[in-house]
Parts: structure tokens; sequence; C-alpha cells
């Protein structure tokens, strides 16, 4: 297997396995490992931004799905 880079979005180091999960996906055993930053400030930072990213990808989609499409008249 192939070695691959993996940098840390924010600060450029070579970011090291955190947790790893299995499960069965349509009878499947898949696994998730998710990869983190060595430096423990730098990961709580970007985990900040993440999560801001998904609450207002949220909020957009709350939105979009606030609006009921309009009923056609005959």
């Amino acid at each position: 297997m192939e070695f691959i880079s993996n940098p840390c979005t924010r600060c450029g180091k070579e970011r090291i396995k955190g947790k790893e999960k299995t499960f069965f996906v349509n009878s499947k055993k898949t696994k998730l490992t998710i990869y983190i930053c060595p430096d423990k400030e730098c990961q709580k930072v970007v985990e900040e931004q993440l999560a801001a990213k998904e609450e207002r990808r949220l909020a957009f989609a709350e939105k979009r799905n606030r609006f009921y499409p309009k009923k056609k008249s005959k």
C-alpha cells in the first residue's frame, strides 16, 4: 500500500490516527478512521472551525426546507 500525505489543514503537520470505528453498512463491514493533528491546540481550533461550518450548513438547509412549493393553479 502506498503512503499518501495527510497534512493538517491549519498548520501543515502530518496527521496521526485518532479514533477508529467499525460498523456495518448494507451487511458489509466498514471501518472509519479519524485522523487528527498532533498539536492539541491546533486540533481544537480545527474542530471549532468544522463545527461552525456544520452549523452554518444546517442553518442553510433548514432555511431552504422551511419554504413550501407553491400550489399550481388550474
